[in-house]
């Protein structure tokens, strides 16, 4: 499947445990250099193919509106996305617990 980028974007995320990053974890460790728009071409076609499920998230700060909060996680093989759904959500929540635990708005 794929271009060698695809390949890569499915590798890191293979690596992980739960298999999902947010979307600037999974670009740093592709490559922090690469060109955003040709990562965000591979995203997208493995999107499309059902192999990945990227979710947008709503900054819990106002200060947070122009960070990329946006999780992809790999969707098993012979699966939906169902378990990709729940590893996206978990990673969201374990970051929103510590986010607003350390966070002070001044």
């Amino acid at each position: 499947m794929g271009t060698v980028l695809t390949q890569r974007v499915l590798a890191v995320l293979e690596l992980r445990r739960p298999n999902g990053a947010f979307v600037t974890e999974l670009v740093a460790a592709i490559d922090p250099v690469a060109n955003p728009s040709q990562i965000e071409q591979a995203l997208a076609e493995l999107e499309r193919s059902g192999r990945v499920l990227i979710i947008d998230h709503v900054a819990p700060d106002i200060h947070l509106k122009s960070i990329d909060l946006r999780i992809v996680a790999q969707v098993p093989p012979e699966e939906d996305e169902s378990a990709a759904y729940q590893t996206v959500e978990a990673l969201w929540d374990e970051w929103l617990r510590s986010f607003l635990a350390t966070h002070r708005c001044q």
